[in-house]
């Protein structure tokens, strides 16, 4: 099992984790919950602590290389899409259009 990104943002490590996922990479996902537990136990801490981040990995070694190039590809959120209802630009990571909420077609 190999670290590919660890980040005080657990939304970030979600997203990271479904875009491999979507490669068809299997991940586990360290410190999901470790950091709000230290933090709640801790009033004082002021700094996060970078061992207790939410930490992705892939579960075989032999997918690193491809799990480290799809996380460097920017399309990996998609292309950006025109919404069929306004005709705004999307970006491919949107399920809806940001202007008028309506759900991307296709």
């Amino acid at each position: 099992m190999r670290e590919v990104y660890r980040n005080s943002d657990s939304g970030l490590v979600a997203l990271y984790r479904s875009v491999l996922e979507d490669a068809g990479i299997v991940c586990h996902v360290y410190n999901w919950t470790t950091q709000q537990a230290v933090f709640r136990g801790c009033a004082a801490a002021l700094v996060p602590l970078p061992m207790f981040f939410p930490t992705l990995c892939v579960v075989n070694d032999d997918d690193y290389a491809e799990a480290m190039s799809v996380l460097r590809t920017p399309a990996a959120a998609g292309a950006d899409w025109t919404c069929a209802s306004c005709g705004e630009t999307v970006p491919g990571n949107f399920t809806s259009c940001w202007k008028c909420q309506a759900a991307r077609v296709g």
